[in-house]
């Protein structure tokens, strides 16, 4: 049912994967080095291991967190499997093994959670092409919120006026056909 608006059609069909995300906290080797404040929020890109991201270790949260950005295991956003399993761990280990090793502690917990990807990896920012009363907003893909500020604009923009001047074009529907 995803972008079933009633009496509109699904005009998001085919346009949206929903992938299961597996997010990890671990107890650094060398706490001190990764604490708030001496350590940054963090990308990794190694080109073959693909983007993973973490943050230090915050106060309202213990451990250091590591979480893997493209898109995983497609996944039915009604009957998600958060069963974690060993495997889950294995797709962080070798990149803080390579990258981070003295953040390679024990784990402490592991949680999922859900992107829904575009079928081509951007935002999907468009009035409804059967009513422009509807606004479409999706596939932010587990980094829109980077881009709350301007969404938020363009979307209050649609909302009132029915266009923006932002350059949003290229999130359109129309790119699909």
């Amino acid at each position: 049912m995803l972008g079933q608006v009633e009496g509109l059609g699904n005009v998001l069909d085919g346009r949206l994967v929903v992938t299961r995300q597996v997010m990890a906290w671990l107890w650094p080797r060398m706490p001190k080095l990764f604490a708030y404040g001496e350590f940054p929020v963090w990308v990794i890109d190694d080109g073959s291991a693909g983007i993973h991201y973490g943050v230090p270790l915050m106060p309202h949260r213990p451990g250091f967190k590591i979480a893997y950005h493209k898109p995983a295991s497609q996944t039915d956003p009604i009957h998600v499997d958060r069963q974690l399993r060993p495997e889950d761990e294995q797709v962080f280990r070798p990149v803080l093994e390579q990258f981070i090793p003295d953040a390679n502690g024990p784990l402490l917990s592991m949680d999922v959670c859900l992107y829904t990807n575009s079928s081509d990896g951007h935002f999907i920012i468009d009035l409804h092409p059967d009513d422009d009363r509807v606004v479409i907003a999706c596939g932010f893909s587990g980094h829109g919120f980077k881009f709350a500020s301007v969404m938020g604009e363009a979307l209050s923009d649609l909302v009132e006026k029915g266009k923006t001047d932002l350059p949003i074009g290229f999130l359109g529907l129309s790119r699909f056909g």
